[in-house]
């Protein structure tokens, strides 16, 4: 399955887990040292966002024909991870958008780069909400394995930075071997 589609499953995923997450019980720990759960709805939208305008042109935001996402749920998070989710479609499905290149304020990334980049970032995210919310999901092996392939690839010791921790070198599932290579266990 190639990442744009496996972007679009993991955009439902997560979208899933914020529809989960509790109105009232947002000063909860997450796997995001020093971040609460509104901390990290606040900067799993800003990043989902930041991606997404990257890649996003005027003419794919303004496409009438777009599919309609549905709202899971009835928070702020909720309606800005489906609108999220639509304009990534929408951009993502642009003549030609695989053959060009991004500048964002991590570098200029290939397009094949950038999808991964956001693949990453959406799924590994969700799971960070769901563990904050207890929900405690597993990330579908046909997400977490290729997010894993990808990481490994992308992340060594050098380049981290305040990211991503150390590589905690544990995991019997999918799910736990990716986000022990990233450095997050549960809160």
């Amino acid at each position: 399955m190639d990442t744009i589609e496996l972007l679009a499953q993991g955009y439902a995923w997560t979208a899933a887990r914020i529809a989960a997450v509790p109105a009232d019980d947002l000063d909860v720990p997450t796997p995001c040292s020093g971040w609460n759960l509104q901390d990290l709805l606040s900067h799993t939208i800003g990043v989902v966002t930041m991606l997404t305008d990257a890649v996003a042109t005027t003419a794919a935001d303004a496409d009438s024909d777009a599919p309609v996402v549905r709202v899971l749920g009835s928070t702020p998070w909720d309606r800005a991870i489906a609108e999220q989710a639509a304009r990534s479609r929408r951009a993502w499905d642009a003549p030609g958008v695989m053959d060009r290149t991004f500048d964002l304020p991590i570098g200029t990334q290939s397009a094949p780069m950038l999808a991964s980049i956001s693949l990453l970032e959406v799924v590994v995210h969700g799971w960070d909400i769901s563990q904050a919310t207890g929900e405690a999901a597993e990330i579908p092996d046909a997400l977490a394995l290729p997010v894993l392939q990808f990481a490994r690839q992308a992340l060594n010791d050098a380049n981290r930075g305040d990211n991503f921790a150390a590589d905690i070198g544990i995991g019997d599932t999918a799910t736990d071997q990716l986000v022990a290579f990233l450095g997050r266990k549960q809160p």
